[in-house]
């Protein structure tokens, strides 16, 4: 069999998996096989090679005496090694495919395609094991990209763990090994707008101290009077407008989503422990009321944890336990703040505190996949050697990133955010958006509601499924 007409759009089947090599190493090679295999629709099912005579996947480096139905991945023997000696990868040793109208690199296996080790070099990207062997951080103690094998090897907007996933699903193929087509509620791809709610009222007293002391009269931000008094005008009336603007931002960005007939994610904070956290009440009113409205349109509530929580041992399952209190909904979805993330310290409170979805792990300084792949997968402890019960899904792009981090325009802004949309479309995977309830407000972000409303027009003409974390997980 081979060809579409052994694609089908069933059940997960399952399909005996056999992987060999030493017993440190089975584990990493069973948990990147699942996480390529599961988005093709088969689920595998681990055992001796005995049990693969018929047919099935073979995995490591004695593949003597297999049938020939036996679709054998191949493992180099050096490869093992490199993940025991846990230092950080030497990119000469990348070897580079074309695929699909893509070019990506497999980092392990000898120097032809028929000997690329594709299941290796999933584990090092989906597990974050350059994270673990890259010592360097930003001042936030975050993974930067500059850092990354993505900016060395100028693949940040290359899922290559989804190209790897392309080869082997003509292979399977080619083994008379049908594959189930992913959808997304009845469609090839999905799109996951998310709001980081890290304030609900702008001109709280510290914003007013900041306009008329720091840049009115300290001039912190180094301009002549002339541009201080146009600040200090349109301040004052921005000020004195009947309501808020981070809150009408806040209630414009669910319109929005809705009126396109999506679904929408929000991280609430309940916690405040440095001075990176502002805190707002979870008795507020406007608070209790935009999460009942938020039910009743089958958006999702997820938890903001506070800036220190991802390292903290109490401070997320306490603000998890708050937030509870006040939605009637089911917390499953978790997004640090600032997008903190420290290995394995932040997946095990995140597990602890009962959490099954976080979208926390794109990079801050820039766009694109800082895991390889647009689609859910299970998060990695390195030191244990196992998978946890935290699926990942990976944030493709973040406002502040494309205006802030990377100074974009707002043409090249949108650009990034297609270029994305369109490559994730390709894979049939999820892109992740990240937008804060700063929209709309005109004098201090510019053009950042525009490229909101935009990137929701270009979903629905690309046919995209616009739904919530939760949602795309559970799929």
């Amino acid at each position: 069999m081979n060809g579409s007409a052994d694609i089908v759009k069933e059940t997960s089947a399952d399909v005996p998996c056999c992987v060999e090599g030493p017993a440190d190493f089975v584990p990493k090679a069973q948990y990147a096989l699942q996480m390529l295999l599961i988005p093709l629709g088969i689920n595998p099912v681990w055992c001796a090679r005995a049990s693969i005579a018929e047919g099935g996947i073979y995995y490591g480096n004695e593949p003597a005496g297999l049938a020939p139905a036996v679709l054998q991945l191949p493992l180099a023997p050096a490869t093992p090694q490199y993940f025991e000696t846990k230092t950080r990868y030497d990119t000469s040793g990348v070897h580079w495919q074309e695929a699909a109208d893509e070019r990506f690199p497999v980092l392990f296996g000898g120097p032809e395609p028929d000997t690329f080790d594709y299941v290796a070099s999933a584990f090092f990207w989906l597990s974050g094991w350059q994270e673990y062997t890259i010592q360097n951080r930003d001042r936030h103690g975050r993974f930067s990209w500059a850092d990354s094998m993505q900016a060395v090897l100028d693949t940040v907007y290359t899922p290559v763990v989804d190209c790897y996933r392309a080869v082997l699903r003509r292979q399977l193929l080619q083994h008379g090994i049908p594959v189930r087509e992913r959808t997304w509620a009845g469609k090839t791809w999905a799109f996951c707008p998310t709001h980081d709610i890290d304030y609900i009222w702008k001109w709280r007293p510290g914003m007013v101290y900041r306009e008329v002391v720091e840049y009115g009269l300290l001039n912190r931000r180094h301009v002549g009077v002339g541009a201080r008094v146009k600040r200090l005008g349109a301040f004052i009336a921005d000020a004195l407008k009947p309501g808020d603007i981070f809150r009408q931002s806040l209630d414009r960005m669910i319109d929005e989503v809705h009126k396109r007939g999506g679904k929408a994610t929000y991280f609430f904070k309940t916690g405040a422990h440095g001075p990176h956290d502002v805190y707002y009440a979870p008795s507020n009113g406007y608070l209790r009321r935009t999460l009942k409205r938020l039910a009743q349109l089958g958006f999702e509530v997820g938890l903001h944890p506070s800036y220190y929580a991802h390292t903290h041992p109490d401070y997320m399952q306490e603000e998890k336990a708050a937030l509870a209190d006040i939605t009637s909904q089911p917390l499953v979805s978790v997004r640090q703040h600032y997008l903190r993330y420290t290995y394995p310290h932040t997946m095990r409170l995140q597990e602890a505190a009962g959490f099954t979805v976080d979208s926390t792990l794109g990079f801050s300084d820039h766009e694109g996949f800082r895991h390889g792949t647009c689609h859910p997968f299970l998060r990695y402890d390195i030191l244990k050697n196992k998978s946890t019960t935290v699926w990942e899904v990976p944030l493709c792009f973040m406002d502040g990133t494309l205006f802030n981090y990377r100074n974009m325009g707002f043409e090249e802004a949108l650009a990034a955010a297609q270029t994305l949309i369109l490559t994730c479309k390709k894979h049939g995977g999820v892109c992740v958006g990240l937008w804060h309830n700063m929209l709309w407000d005109e004098m201090d972000f510019p053009g950042w509601g525009a490229h909101f409303e935009q990137t929701l027009d270009f979903v629905v003409k690309e046919q995209g499924e616009i739904t919530t974390l939760q949602d795309v997980c559970q799929e």
